[in-house]
């Protein structure tokens, strides 16, 4: 009957021990929809979470709570509640998980031969068993380059988190801008119904008096008809952008409609006079975040085209053991590599990674070029609005110059109520043309910025910071 011996006990012992290096446990984390939905609603911007993380930026806002939100304050909220961030924000970690495991050492192999020979001539024991460890010796300029690709996909990776900062940013500024826009074409329009709903009573009087026709009345009625439908489409775009608004933010539309929102950011968006080209080509070049990563992607394809130019060079397998074999005791000392003997080594990543990196190289010409045409064009358009805005203005002078005359006129009785109400409504009807060219021009302003992806003038925030 075979005895375990010291050194076969031994042996088992070193395996079971290897088996309890294990460090993790598995943990469900399962993702349940009614609990998402109603962490969802339960979000605030009355946060106090919310207030401590807002608190990390000099917004000029450092009451708590916040009376009027600003697009840089909401712009924080976004940043802090929407989940697009917290997806690059994981997707950084797990760039850094995969830094931390190019640079490891690789962890050798143990075997544990067990054989039983059925000739036990001369007593020996019939049992075959050892111990032998297969040590990969990795060439320290491979690790190197595998340490340099990961290092870059880190910095890629983190770049990410501050491009989807700006994207957040952008798509905040779109709806803030309709929302502005909405609630201004709606305050326009209802001046101009109430205009309208006057001369039309002005109007059924006269028709009474057989001063005026049924034309003239059913004119002005049509047109009122047609504000009022045009002041339901207004709340309606205005509920739209409070709702897109409210999803960027990412929280329920209830939570925007308990507060307040100021729109001091339409003066910085509008107020600038004088846009230098280079000036703002130099900006987008030196602040495009899409112009950083494509820098950093290259990096990263660089780097992985020397890993695989280091894995054509293979790895030495060194395979010392113990054997105790039917009484005998044998040390052993292998060692093993891979022959490339029917093709080079690794030559058709190789190939690939070449091919990548030449890829990449037209892509960053590519993406430069088309940054230098969108600042140039996002400025010439934004001073052909500027020159419209001015003749626009130029009109509405006018047409208040001609208001006030009349007013003067009605007020010692030269011109009755109805042609002082029509001055009104023209002056109102022009208003409305220079406002939407206001609001284009102010919309122009934040294609500028998301040509520069930089804030034109004073920075209403700061930029996004990552704790890591």
């Amino acid at each position: 009957m075979f005895k375990l011996s010291s050194r076969v006990l031994l042996i088992l012992m070193f395996a079971l021990m290897a088996d309890a290096c294990a460090r993790y446990q598995y943990e469900p984390e399962p993702v349940e929809t009614l609990h998402s939905i109603e962490a969802y609603h339960k979000r605030s911007l009355e946060s106090p979470a919310l207030a401590e993380f807002i608190g990390q930026y000099d917004t000029g806002s450092t009451l708590w709570p916040i009376s009027r939100w600003d697009l840089a304050s909401l712009t924080l909220a976004a940043w802090y509640f929407n989940p697009q961030l917290q997806i690059a924000i994981a997707g950084h970690q797990k760039s850094i998980a995969e830094q931390e495991t190019a640079g490891q050492l690789i962890n050798p192999r143990l075997g544990l031969p067990f054989e039983y020979h059925s000739d036990t001539t001369g007593g020996v024991s019939p049992w075959l068993i050892g111990l032998v460890f297969d040590l990969v010796l990795e060439r320290p300029a491979k690790r190197q380059a595998k340490m340099d690709r990961a290092r870059a996909g880190v910095d890629l990776a983190k770049t990410n988190i501050y491009s989807v900062a700006w994207d957040l940013y952008s798509n905040l500024r779109k709806h803030y801008i309709a929302l502005y826009q909405a609630r201004e074409v709606r305050k326009n329009l209802s001046e101009q119904a109430a205009i309208t709903e006057e001369m039309l009573l002005l109007l059924q009087k006269r028709r009474q008096a057989g001063q005026a026709s049924d034309f003239e009345v059913a004119v002005i009625r049509i047109e009122l008809q047609r504000l009022k439908i045009a002041l339901s489409q207004q709340q309606l775009a205005e509920i739209d952008s409070l709702v897109h608004l409210a999803g960027v933010v990412g929280v329920s539309s209830t939570e925007l409609d308990n507060i307040s929102i100021s729109f001091r950011d339409i003066e910085r968006l509008s107020g600038h006079e004088a846009l230098e080209i280079h000036q703002l080509l130099n900006a987008a070049l030196s602040h495009r975040l899409d112009i950083r990563m494509a820098l950093e992607e290259y990096a990263f394809y660089e780097a992985g085209l020397r890993l695989e130019i280091e894995k054509q060079y293979p790895d030495i397998v060194l395979s010392p053991g113990f054997i105790f074999d039917q009484n005998d005791n044998i040390w052993a000392l292998g060692a093993s590599w891979v022959l490339p003997l029917f093709h080079p080594e690794n030559e058709p990543s190789i190939r690939r990674s070449l091919a990548e990196r030449k890829l990449k190289q037209f892509e960053f010409l590519s993406l430069q070029n088309r940054v230098v045409n969108e600042v140039e064009l996002a400025i010439a358009q934004y001073k052909a609005k500027k020159t419209a805005i001015d003749q626009a203005g130029t009109l509405y002078e006018e047409a208040l110059e001609r208001k006030d005359i009349l007013q003067k006129q009605f007020d010692v009785g030269y011109v009755d109520r109805l042609r002082l109400n029509r001055s009104k409504l023209e002056t109102e009807i022009i208003r409305q043309s220079v406002v939407e060219l206001q609001l284009s021009l102010i919309e122009q302003a934040g294609r500028i910025e998301d040509a520069m992806q930089y804030p034109l003038g004073e920075p209403a925030y700061q930029s996004y910071i990552y704790n890591e």
